[in-house]
């Protein structure tokens, strides 16, 4: 039996072509400890089986729904979950990840604890190959802490977005109300969508918790890190960038902008000059963008080959520079990094 006097949250999942993986997902869900939650899913326009996996759940147990949708991108999915539901709480998950049986609860105990605004945990990262094959399962430990008061809050942001706390939108309860009233919403983008909606998400926050509990298991395989990155991603990549620079302007915080380069050229700028250069496209005009260029003054990389890039980008050696991560990018494709 539904305790309903413990606050309802929903389980919003963005659904396409991950039918391999859905029975895992929604079988972790289904068997939580923590009981009163519904799960909507949004088939993104999945050809693979997926809806009808979705129905399945959804004959056998009510607080499952599923809806379909046009091929639209995970961002405007999870718009058309958020559009439906009506609980206090809310968090995403992936199809393709799982739950451990009491992540849900663990999140909520410490929601309740201070009615937080943003209550994050760590995650088991479940390494894969390209055969989905499992290879390893490591903790990426959370950080056990508390921040009350929005001006501490917005102090701490750079720190807690360095430690990746809140890039994907997943192992995170967010509280409705502050989705609602300030229209937050994720942008129609193929890629970072995550980043956009969580630091719009952090700008109506006054307290944030975090806790050293790791109950989401993400799954980490060569097949999904080593996707095509469209051309058009770039917009993306100085979006970001702008964004949380107007950001700590209007909350009168200090900004690390050599912190904030170092974070967006490793996790955004990287990936993007990697497959640019696999893909020969033309990244001229790009790498004379000037939110770019300011990218990679400032940035202060702590990987070698990053070093190296940057090096041979600030002495104008663009050619080189893109046959460096040319070839990063074919050593992953061939597991040799």
């Amino acid at each position: 039996m539904i305790d309903h006097s413990y606050p309802k949250i929903s389980v919003i999942l963005p659904t396409y072509n991950v039918a391999r993986y859905l029975h895992q997902c929604l079988d972790s869900i289904e068997n939580q400890t923590y009981l009163n939650f519904e799960v909507i899913i949004i088939i993104d326009g999945a050809t693979d089986g997926s809806y009808e996996i979705s129905k399945e759940y959804c004959k056998k147990d009510s607080r499952f729904s599923v809806y379909w949708q046009e091929n639209a991108g995970s961002g405007p999915a999870r718009n058309a979950g958020l559009a439906r539901t009506n609980s206090e709480f809310v968090m995403f998950v992936d199809p393709d990840d799982w739950l451990e049986p009491d992540c849900i609860e663990q999140l909520m105990k410490a929601q309740q604890e201070g009615n937080y605004d943003l209550t994050i945990s760590g995650r088991l990262k479940c390494r894969f190959d390209k055969n989905d094959k499992f290879v390893s399962r490591n903790k990426d430990r959370g950080k056990d802490f508390i921040i009350n008061g929005k001006k501490k809050c917005r102090e701490a942001y750079m720190q807690i977005y360095e430690d990746q706390l809140v890039s994907a939108p997943t192992r995170i309860i967010y509280k409705m109300s502050l989705i609602k009233d300030n229209h937050i919403e994720f942008p129609a983008y193929r890629r970072s969508q995550d980043i956009v909606f969580n630091y719009r998400y952090f700008d109506c926050i006054s307290s944030v918790r975090s806790i050293d509990y790791c109950g989401y298991n993400y799954r980490s395989s060569m097949a999904n890190n080593i996707g095509k990155v469209r051309i058009e991603y770039i917009d993306t990549v100085v979006t970001i960038y702008n964004d949380i620079k107007v950001l700590h302007e209007k909350w009168r915080t200090n900004l690390n902008l050599s912190q904030l380069a170092s974070i967006v050229f490793l996790h955004n700028l990287n990936m993007y000059l990697q497959v640019a250069a696999f893909y020969k496209y033309d990244v001229k005009q790009i790498l004379n963008n000037a939110v770019i260029k300011e990218i990679i003054k400032e940035a202060k990389p702590d990987r070698f080959y990053l070093k190296i890039g940057k090096l041979l980008l600030m002495a104008g050696l663009n050619s080189i520079a893109m046959q460096l991560f040319r070839g990063v990018y074919a050593m992953k494709l061939n597991k040799l990094i």
